[in-house]
């Protein structure tokens, strides 16, 4: 037997021991490392294309793009980070919306109105014991996912059939909960709900278990064709980069000048 019939045999064997491995890992594996991943990020930058149903009306559909900039705070349980969302309507040249959040202080741009509404959780501590503002971040998930697996009881956990999103190989893991309620992110906590059912889907990239997209969708068994959804796509990822923390993460008087300033308070 000749060394290219060696050589080639031997990558053979390499890679049916390699699929081997990744056919072998579990739902609750793989959420594993997603959470051991996410330890390992201490910043973290993209973009999102999101589309959900609208509260206000569930006929309607809602679609934002949007990029983020996020520094971990460990000592933060709102979002966990301190961070800077640009939202954009209609085009992604515009941004509409931003939201600058220093573990402080937030700060909520509107930016077509001139308006933006500060939210002071020095001055008014009681904003930290509420879960008043609803953005999820990486962290928040990573708490979920130990919440999970934590409470398999409740959750039940599949891995489903690998998949490529952007020509990146991911896994699939749908995760369910029957009869319960409960909210994303640091506010995570289950409230019995009979008739309610939420799916969500974890598009897992298999290089950095790192979820890239997330599909997600709640109902009740009174009326199932009534379906709430979102689906989240996260791209241009890129994770430990150095941010301009002056420029993304100023919560200043002077950052908002020029802006009709409201000051909120706790309800």
């Amino acid at each position: 037997m000749n060394n290219k019939r060696i050589n080639f045999l031997g990558l053979a064997l390499v890679l049916i021991l390699l699929s081997s491995c990744h056919k072998k890992e579990t739902a609750s594996g793989i959420l594993q490392k997603t959470i051991n991943t996410i330890d390992t990020i201490e910043t973290i930058y993209y973009k999102q294309d999101m589309t959900r149903s609208n509260p206000q009306n569930r006929d309607d559909t809602i679609s934002r793009y949007r990029e983020m900039y996020f520094k971990r705070l460990m000592t933060d349980s709102i979002v966990g980070v301190i961070g800077h969302w640009y939202m954009y309507i209609n085009d992604k040249e515009n941004v509409i919306y931003e939201d600058i959040y220093d573990g402080n202080r937030l700060i909520r741009k509107n930016n077509r109105d001139r308006v933006v509404r500060i939210y002071d959780l020095v001055k008014f501590p009681a904003f930290k014991r509420s879960h008043f503002w609803s953005h999820n971040t990486l962290y928040g998930m990573q708490y979920e996912f130990k919440y999970i697996l934590n409470n398999t009881d409740s959750y039940s956990m599949e891995r489903l059939n690998d998949i490529s999103i952007d020509s990146r190989d991911c896994y699939q893991i749908r995760v369910r909960l029957d009869n319960k309620m409960t909210m994303p992110g640091f506010a995570t906590k289950l409230e019995n709900n009979e008739g309610s059912i939420s799916k969500n889907l974890y598009f897992i990239d298999k290089e950095t278990y790192y979820p890239i997209k997330i599909k997600a969708e709640s109902y009740s068994t009174n009326n199932p064709e009534q379906k709430m959804f979102i689906d989240q796509k996260y791209y241009d990822i890129k994770f430990n980069q150095e941010i301009d923390e002056e420029e993304q993460f100023d919560t200043s008087n002077e950052s908002t000048s020029g802006y009709e300033r409201v000051e909120m308070k706790p309800e």
